[in-house]
C-alpha cells in the first residue's frame, strides 16, 4: 500500500476514534500510522522493537517493548514506561490486546521452543498470570464466544490456538481447550482479530491462510499471496477491510514473494468489531 513495505509486520490496530491504522515493523523497530487507511504512511521510530501493541483509552497506545509495556504518545513519538514485565514471564513480551475491563492481554516472546507464559496487566491489579504453560504468545482476543466472556489466546510453538472462559473483571481464567489446531493445517497460528458475530480471524503462519474460528473450532479458510501471513484487523469506516501484515523473511520454506512486503486489504471477509481500550488508571 503506497510507500509502505514492511519487513517484519505485526500489530495491525484500528483505531475507530480517530480513524487511523496502526501497525509496526519488528525488524526495523518502528511503529507506522495511515490516516483513514490510506496513505500516507507516517513513520515513529521506537526505542527497541515493538512487537505487541493495545490502543489506550485516552488516545495513546500501550506497546510491548524490550523492557516492558510503554505508553507511546503516536503523534509526538514520546514513549514512557508504564511496567517492567514480571519475572514469571521468562523474557519480553510479544503480541497484545485490550480486554473488555480495560486491561492488557500479552505473553512470552519465544523465537524458538523456550518455557513461556500468558498474562494481564491491569492499573488495578498488575499482572495477573492466565496461563504458565505458553511457548510463544499470538493472537490474543476477547469476545464473546457463544455467548459466553471467552479469551482467545494462540501460542506458535505448540500450533494451537487455546479459547478459555474469562472473567475481564477479576482478570480470571478458566481451564483452557484447543479451539483450532493449526499444526494439523502444517502451519502455525500467529495474529488474530475478532469479527463481530461470535467469531475469529487467525493467522496460519507457514500455510499463507487466514482461518476463521467459531466456538466449533475452524469453519472456513482464505488462502492468501504469502506464506507468512502475522497479524490481521478489521478497519474501515464501517469496520467491513480486513488489513493483513505478513512476514518478508525466509522462514525456511524460501524466499517470501513481494506481496510478503505490503499490506494487504480485504472487503470481502465481513465486519469487525471497535477494539477495546487500555485503561491507564
Amino acid at each position: 500500500m503506497g510507500d509502505l513495505e514492511l519487513t517484519w509486520g505485526e500489530s495491525v490496530r484500528w483505531d475507530d476514534r480517530r480513524s487511523r491504522l496502526y501497525l509496526v515493523d519488528c525488524a526495523a523497530q518502528t511503529l507506522h500510522f495511515l490516516e483513514g487507511g490510506e496513505p500516507p504512511v507516517h513513520t515513529v521510530p521506537m526505542p527497541s522493537m515493538p512487537a505487541g501493541v493495545a490502543l489506550a483509552e485516552g488516545g495513546e497506545l500501550v506497546v510491548c517493548l524490550d523492557d516492558g509495556l510503554h505508553v507511546v504518545d503516536p503523534d509526538t513519538g514520546a514513549t514512557e514506561l508504564l511496567a517492567r514485565y514480571p519475572d514469571g514471564m521468562r523474557g519480553r513480551a510479544n503480541d497484545a490486546t485490550a480486554d473488555g475491563a480495560g486491561g492488557l492481554i500479552t505473553g512470552t516472546l519465544n523465537v524458538v521452543a523456550a518455557p513461556g507464559s500468558a498474562w494481564r496487566w491491569s492499573a488495578a491489579a498488575g499482572w495477573q498470570q492466565l496461563d504458565d504453560d505458553i511457548g510463544n504468545l499470538n493472537g490474543p482476543v476477547h469476545l464473546d464466544l457463544d455467548g459466553t466472556s471467552t479469551l482467545v489466546l494462540g501460542d506458535t510453538t505448540a500450533g494451537k490456538v487455546y479459547a478459555y472462559d474469562f472473567d475481564a473483571d477479576t482478570g480470571m481464567a478458566g481451564p483452557r481447550r484447543v479451539l483450532a489446531d493449526h499444526a494439523a493445517l502444517g502451519g502455525a497460528p500467529d495474529g488474530a482479530a475478532a469479527e463481530d458475530g461470535a467469531a475469529v480471524w487467525s493467522c496460519v503462519l507457514r500455510c499463507g491462510q487466514l482461518a476463521r474460528l467459531t466456538a466449533s473450532g475452524i469453519d472456513r479458510l482464505v488462502d492468501l499471496p504469502l506464506a507468512n501471513p502475522s497479524d490481521v484487523a478489521f478497519g474501515g469506516p464501517d469496520l467491513d477491510r480486513l488489513y493483513v501484515t505478513a512476514i518478508a523473511v525466509d522462514l525456511g520454506d524460501g524466499p517470501p514473494t513481494r506481496e510478503a512486503s505490503w499490506l494487504q486489504v480485504d472487503d470481502s471477509l465481513g465486519r469487525g468489531r471497535p477494539e477495546h481500550r487500555v485503561v491507564l488508571g
